[in-house]
């Protein structure tokens, strides 16, 4: 096996993988297995991110719709939500999918938000217990 590749940064891999084959280190690779449990974002269930849009359902193989969702996340320490974001949604099952790509618009209009080049349409108050507070 080669010496392994090293990065001194996210950024820097991302960058040499993406004008890089895989192909070209097959042999050094190891096989490796681990378990990903896709559903457990909290704000958002059901929502898988995936690359290219598929034909069916990738779970249960049923047809899919487009849809629009509300984008909820923790941005920051703070709850943030964006509107309109195109989705994919199983119609027997409900599974839910976004693509890579309007990921990347989403994680856009984040950087914005953080940087203040962005202002909100709006703004929501929630409210926020503890479950203390009922006993």
């Amino acid at each position: 096996m080669a010496k392994p590749l090293e990065f001194e940064t996210v950024e820097e891999e991302v960058e040499f993988w993406e004008s890089h084959s895989t192909a070209d280190y097959w042999d050094d690779m190891e096989k490796v297995e681990f378990e990903v449990d896709l559903r457990r974002n909290l704000l958002h269930p059901k929502l898988v991110f995936i690359a290219d849009q598929p034909a069916q359902c990738p779970r249960c193989h049923h047809e899919l719709e487009e849809t629009v969702i509300q984008y909820v996340t923790l941005h920051d320490g703070r709850l943030v939500m964006i509107r309109d974001v195109p989705a994919l949604r199983c119609r027997v099952n409900g599974h839910e999918y976004m693509l890579e790509k309007t990921l990347d618009q989403v994680e856009q209009v984040l950087n914005l938000e953080k940087t203040q080049k962005l202002r909100p349409a709006e703004i929501l108050h929630v409210p926020v217990f503890r479950l203390g507070m009922a006993a």
